[in-house]
């Protein structure tokens, strides 16, 4: 049986209060496409209520998920204290959405870099992380943000979060991302992928070092440059999804 999860649908002409009208206030004054914003105190996962929903151009936010993941069905930890939402856009490729997700991460936080295609680094430690899904005639963008939450010991040496560098706050993450991804997003719907592809290539920590590519057709190792398409090219052999692993040297 489905768990229930209380929900709070809210538009440009219906207010709420506390939390929920802050966030929800952040993306409609940044996201000039959004339509409705949902907000869930606990919520599995927002990627699959998003799913669960038909429209597009919707914003899906929980303060907690108990079934959180990333690629390759990971689990995303999704405790108090991080940002956790996704959105819903029209039929795009989702490698694409995917990369521009993580640059609109990146730039909104001094020093973070992206390991390729969609963790975002603060030193070599990941606190942002993107699942991008197509579901029928949608494009779904799930994003994880550690702000302030706790990361799991099992994590440590792995993750880390956002106050463990700077003092600032979710709403103000929330902030500098919204108007970040307004602007790249119309920029991409815009045909101008090549100018956000060599941003991306340039906060790509990825680039230019030792890899390791593991796809279901096997591993690829050697040093990583990227594809104007979103591929890595590794030992002249392109890669379009597979977990990569930055070698020490």
């Amino acid at each position: 049986m489905q768990e229930s999860f209380s929900e709070l649908k809210i538009t440009r002409e219906l207010k709420a209060e506390g939390e929920a009208r802050k966030f929800a206030e952040i993306a409609f004054r940044n996201l000039s496409f959004l339509e409705e914003f949902y907000y869930y105190e606990v919520v599995d996962s927002t990627n699959e209520r998003a799913k669960e929903k038909c429209r597009k151009f919707c914003l899906f936010f929980a303060e907690r998920q108990t079934a959180g993941r990333g690629r390759l069905g990971r689990r995303w930890f999704s405790d108090r204290g991080g940002l956790y939402f996704s959105i819903t856009l029209p039929f795009y490729e989702a490698a694409k959405l995917t990369m521009v997700s993580a640059l609109s991460v990146a730039e909104a936080i001094p020093g973070a870099r992206i390991k390729w295609p969609n963790d975002v680094l603060l030193g070599d430690l990941k606190f942002s992380g993107i699942l991008g899904e197509i579901a029928k005639d949608k494009a779904i963008v799930g994003i994880g943000i550690n702000v302030e939450n706790e990361i799991p010991g099992q994590l440590k040496g792995y993750a880390t979060n956002i106050s463990t560098f700077y003092k600032i706050s979710r709403a103000e993450v929330f902030e500098r991302f919204t108007r970040n991804f307004n602007k790249n997003y119309s920029e991409l719907v815009s045909g101008n992928w090549s100018e956000l592809f060599q941003r991306y290539r340039k906060l790509c920590a990825t680039v230019g070092i030792k890899v390791k590519v593991i796809t279901p057709s096997g591993e690829f190792s050697g040093t990583a440059e990227l594809s104007e398409d979103g591929a890595i090219v590794v030992g002249g052999q392109k890669i379009y999804a597979g977990d990569c692993i930055h070698l020490r040297v």
